[in-house]
């Protein structure tokens, strides 16, 4: 079974189950992210002839047990009941790196990533990766 699968079976899991009424608040948080990594210069807007500008990135950083997490190059956020989807450009991966003991000591490529919203502890616009 490919991932693209994989992930559609994970997906309809999710939306099965009694119809819930969407939270609002999630509603809000994904068009102020939308906003904010679509958000333009003036001088672009104004300047037509300018390539136009990629969208900004989206990283996420979020706990999982004694763990914090963080996965960037996302391209897309949405949210789904009590769960934060994030989806990188098509063709391409997210990056997930695993910190334990303020050590990093593990890190992951992926196609997707589904998180419980509440393990979020930060959703960052242009997050810029810094090895140590």
């Amino acid at each position: 079974m490919s991932q693209e699968a994989n992930a559609s079976t994970i997906f309809d899991k999710i939306k099965e189950g009694p119809p819930e009424k969407k939270d609002p608040v999630l509603e809000e948080l994904e068009s102020i992210i939308n906003e904010l990594q679509h958000n333009k210069d003036k001088k672009e807007e104004n300047n037509k002839e300018e390539d136009k500008k990629e969208d900004k990135k989206i990283g996420i950083e979020f706990e999982c047990g004694d763990c914090c997490k963080k996965v960037i190059n996302g391209s897309k956020l949405f949210f789904i009941k009590h769960f934060a989807v994030l989806l990188p450009a098509h063709g391409d991966c997210l990056f997930l790196k695993i910190f334990s003991g303020g050590k990093l000591v593990d890190k992951q490529i992926m196609r997707a990533i589904i998180i419980p919203v509440d393990r979020i502890c930060a959703i960052e616009i242009n997050p810029v990766q810094v090895d140590p």
